[in-house]
């Protein structure tokens, strides 16, 4: 009998496998970082077979919640977390971040960060509560870079670097009462900010950056 298992998930990446095949990374609460290779729906449909009275599966794609039903190999075939998708329900597409190109940047660097470290997380199921709530305010028109610089904070500080202890003490009073603001408000409203102040927030989002890369073990680029 097949290992079957059923997961939440969110999909950070999707590539092209051979002609038929999708190879996605996705984001677990419960299994942590995955690789999941699903039909291509595209690629394997057969016009003149499809019913119209079905409706087509759904194509996973990037940034997708979704709730899936996988198949795990046999063990010692590949590697442990590699799974095989064979049902694919769509849970939210955040289809509104392609409105914006400032929006899907930011996701897409969240969602690259989280890629390079979830399987060095302790556990995975706040880091996904994070990422789903940084799309949800991206999608829902939040300030790109706050939602950003608030999303790595938040993600530094719960694997216990001291983000708050020593990267925030270090900035100017101005720079400090701008990242205070994005940290203690929803993302929504540093859309109430200054426009200075906004203007700082990419300025600031790479300076923390740096910091990760010189003072904790994050991969950032």
């Amino acid at each position: 009998m097949p290992n079957i298992v059923e997961t939440e998930g969110l999909v950070l990446d999707r590539k092209p496998s051979g002609e038929r095949h999708l190879r996605l990374t996705v984001l677990s609460p419960t299994l942590g970082l995955i690789t999941a290779m699903a039909r291509d729906s595209r690629a394997s449909a057969k016009p003149t077979t499809v019913r119209k009275t079905k409706s087509a599966p759904s194509r996973p794609d990037i940034f997708d919640r979704a709730m899936m039903r996988m198949e795990l190999p046999d063990s010692g075939t590949v590697h442990p977390n590699f799974y095989f998708v064979r049902e694919y329900k769509v849970l939210h597409r955040h289809a509104g971040l392609g409105k914006s190109y400032a929006a899907l940047e930011a996701a897409a660097g969240l969602a690259n960060l989280v890629g390079r470290n979830a399987a060095h997380f302790e556990t995975c199921a706040p880091v996904y509560d994070l990422c789903c709530k940084a799309l949800e305010a991206l999608e829902s028109g939040a300030p790109p870079e706050a939602v950003r610089l608030k999303a790595l904070f938040l993600l530094a500080s719960a694997e216990g670097y001291a983000a708050r202890e020593q990267w925030l003490p270090a900035l100017s009073a101005a720079d400090q009462t701008i990242v205070v603001t994005v940290l203690k408000r929803p993302a929504s409203e540093a859309t109430n900010l200054a426009a200075e102040a906004i203007g700082r927030l990419s300025k600031l989002r790479v300076a923390f950056e740096r910091w990760l890369e010189e003072h904790t073990d994050l991969e950032v680029n």
